[in-house]
């Protein structure tokens, strides 16, 4: 369980680093670039997930592996929330400003009215809390670790 924990809290403080690394570069305003950038933690999220669960396979069944990979999301996920946040009111605090900027900018871009740029930035201001923002991140890391460690327990497990 120790190999589980510490490849939590590793994958965790590497999303972390990437999201500030992400944030810090200015990718985050470029809605192709921050969609391309963001989603490299998922490989990295299977990468972790697999090398921990290949060393739990000796001794885990396909449902003590499908726990550990979710266990291990999970230590991840609170890292992810509480950095998350940390990093958009603290380290970044005009993240959500230039995130709303530039959702605007990119409508008006695309001909939209001042209205139905309002009307659009609106259905979307939930994003735009940390706290919602930093639990949408907790729960995709717990929700891919749940289909990693899904697909991964198939093949690394202990064979009957």
């Amino acid at each position: 369980m120790r190999n589980v924990v510490r490849a939590g809290l590793l994958l965790g403080t590497l999303i972390e680093i990437w999201t500030a690394v992400v944030i810090g570069a200015g990718w985050h305003v470029d809605p192709r670039m921050m969609m391309m950038m963001f989603f490299l933690v998922i490989p990295l999220q299977a990468v972790i997930v697999v090398m921990a669960l290949r060393k739990e396979a000796p001794i885990s069944s396909y449902g003590k592996q499908v726990v550990n990979g979710v266990a291990l999301s999970a230590v991840a996920a609170v890292i992810v929330f509480a950095g998350s946040w940390l990093l958009t009111t603290v380290v970044f605090p005009n993240y959500f400003s230039e995130i709303r900027r530039a959702g605007e900018t990119m409508l008006a871009k695309l001909g939209r009215t001042p209205e139905q740029i309002f009307e659009e930035m609106q259905k979307s201001s939930a994003m735009y809390d940390p706290v919602q923002n930093a639990l949408t991140g907790a729960v995709a890391t717990a929700c891919t670790g749940l289909v990693v460690a899904a697909i991964a327990g198939l093949f690394l497990r202990r064979k009957a």
